[in-house]
């Protein structure tokens, strides 16, 4: 009924060790080491694996392995390295009986731990503990398990491969998933490991899941690095995927051939965002594309007036730059574009004049033409043009829900499996400007002073400047070029695309004009939490409000 070998594979640490520092050495044997390191590595973040708890009593006890989730409830995992058969109802190996059987003993671990935590953890008095035995020297289950044993309760090498599956069957098998709550966990991790220091905060769940999606985004990126090779290239990306990394990286990678190179966006926020993470190099030149051009060595100098707005950057500076652009001097090896669905074609035609003749002429562009927000004429080149052509395809920017989210309903890009998990989406339906109002203030309360979010890690988004000025009046919410530790910045969804925060609140008025395409660049800012404030509509499009 069992058999075959073990296939574990090996992946980036995902589930959280209780304590971090846990000694695996310590464990038994090699076949619980191997259930742990499985459950670290391929559960996503919201889970604690709590190896070797034991339990004092009338009868002591001694657990292989508890986990705990604040959504879906707690779990108790017995290992067995035998490779059983079940023949007449009896658990054997080896042709002996095993005593006592695997799932009783699990059944029995279970319910102590059930009844001790029902005891000694206010608000968890109705409590279910669900349990598990692990077989990692057994591949798969042949025939048809007895009726009191059910497929959910075993794991298998398989199920240990690909373990938030067998988990989520688990947890969803008898009781359905049973909510502990923040608090809840905390308490449970006090009550089996009162030496750990472990508090279930937000913002370090934040910063952990940005720091797995960079590692994550790094790996799927750095096999695109070399693409540079190619003297003319365009990588298409959703949002999400690693466009800009892979941007910045072919602007390192061409300073390291001791190239000059010229890195450009339109947006001027990404603009400095790059500028920021780029070194300090002569022969590099990194900006927005009119910072930059306007800039360029022998380009006459243009008064921009306070107020100017995309009436004067659409006419007069692009007037400006192309009655003068003869004049330009500056030359580069490499131009890197970012984002180059919002240049227009006539833009990138005068960049490309800029390449030195005698130098390596190279121009690598990354674009998403489902965030083209400018209607500037630009389409994908073709291969059939001299281009070499490539896709990144894994959303490495948002968790969990707010990929699946941007996915199901904006066609953006899947996550990369075992990917961190979402602190939360929240909805407002808000019919009027004073009340979105109300409920930003609200979520600020909540995401800064609640959940202690620093506040330069989140940003208010809007679909008009008029709605926006409002929100920097009332709550003093900054620009981003004001950005500090202590302010939030709030801009138009049209100023932050190509930027990333840990929570992103989306907040439209009624009569905000929002296409898909608005929703899509706003909502993918989000990396760990997003609330949407907007009028019933936009909650029905985004799968968040109930169809009327």
């Amino acid at each position: 009924m069992f058999g075959g070998r073990p296939s574990l594979v090996k992946n980036d640490p995902m589930g959280i060790l209780v304590p971090e520092n846990f000694p695996l050495a310590q464990l038994a044997n090699d076949e619980e080491r191997m259930v742990v390191e499985a459950f670290r590595d391929r559960l996503t973040d919201g889970w604690l694996v709590i190896p070797d708890v034991g339990l004092s009593g009338d009868r002591d006890r001694q657990m292989d392995i508890v986990l705990a989730h604040e959504r879906e409830g707690v779990a108790v995992v017995e290992v067995k390295g035998h490779r059983p058969e079940i023949l007449q109802g009896v658990w054997t190996s080896n042709g002996s009986a095993m005593s006592p059987p695997p799932l009783d003993q699990a059944k029995g671990n279970s319910y102590a731990l059930r009844d001790r935590l029902r005891l000694l953890v206010p608000g968890l008095e109705h409590l279910h503990v669900e349990y598990a035995v692990a077989f990692p020297n057994t591949l798969n289950i042949v025939g048809t398990l007895p009726e009191d044993v059910n497929r959910a309760q075993i794991f298998t090498s398989h199920s240990l491969d690909q373990p938030q599956e067998a988990v989520a069957a688990l947890m969803s098998y008898r009781w359905g998933n049973q909510p502990i709550g923040a608090e809840g966990l905390e308490a449970i991790v006090k009550v089996l490991r009162p030496n750990a220091t472990f508090r279930w905060d937000p913002e370090a769940r934040a910063r952990l899941a940005r720091t797995r999606l960079e590692q994550i985004c790094g790996q799927h990126v750095r096999v695109l690095e070399r693409l540079d090779a190619n003297r003319r290239v365009v990588v298409t990306g959703a949002a999400g995927t690693g466009k800009t990394r892979l941007a910045m990286a072919w602007a390192r990678r061409a300073l390291m051939r001791s190239e000059r190179v010229l890195l450009t966006c339109y947006n001027d926020p990404l603009g400095g965002a790059m500028r920021d993470r780029m070194p300090d190099d002569e022969r590099l030149t990194v900006g927005s594309f009119f910072d930059a051009a306007l800039a360029f060595d022998g380009m006459p100098e243009l008064e921009i007036p306070a107020d100017a707005g995309s009436d004067f950057w659409e006419h007069t500076a692009v007037d400006h730059l192309q009655r003068h652009w003869q004049h330009v001097f500056q030359r580069f090896d490499t131009i890197v574009i970012d984002e180059a669905q919002d240049l227009s074609p006539a833009w990138i035609a005068q960049l490309e004049q800029l390449l030195d003749p005698d130098g390596p002429r190279r121009v690598l562009m990354v674009a998403d033409e489902a965030q083209g927000l400018y209607p500037r004429g630009f389409s994908l080149p073709s291969i059939d043009d001299g281009w070499t052509r490539c896709e990144l395809s894994s959303n490495c920017r948002n968790t969990g829900d707010i990929a699946w989210m941007l996915r199901k309903y904006l066609g953006g890009a899947p996550l990369p499996v075992g990917g961190p998990e979402t602190l939360g989406i929240t909805w407002f339906e808000a019919d009027n400007a004073d009340l979105a109002a109300e409920h930003v203030g609200t979520e600020i309360d909540r995401i800064i002073d609640e959940e202690g979010h620093q506040p330069s890690r989140v940003l208010v988004a809007t679909f008009s400047r008029a709605f926006r000025d409002r929100l920097r009046e009332e709550f003093a919410f900054v620009p981003w070029e004001g950005g500090q530790e202590q302010a939030i910045i709030c801009e138009t969804v049209h100023r932050v695309k190509g930027l990333e925060f840990d929570y992103v609140i989306l907040v439209a008025a009624p009569d905000d004009h929002v296409t898909d395409s608005l929703l899509y660049v706003g909502a993918s800012r989000a990396i760990s939490g997003l609330s949407v404030i907007a009028p019933h509509a936009v909650g029905v499009r985004l799968g968040l409000a109930p169809v009327e």
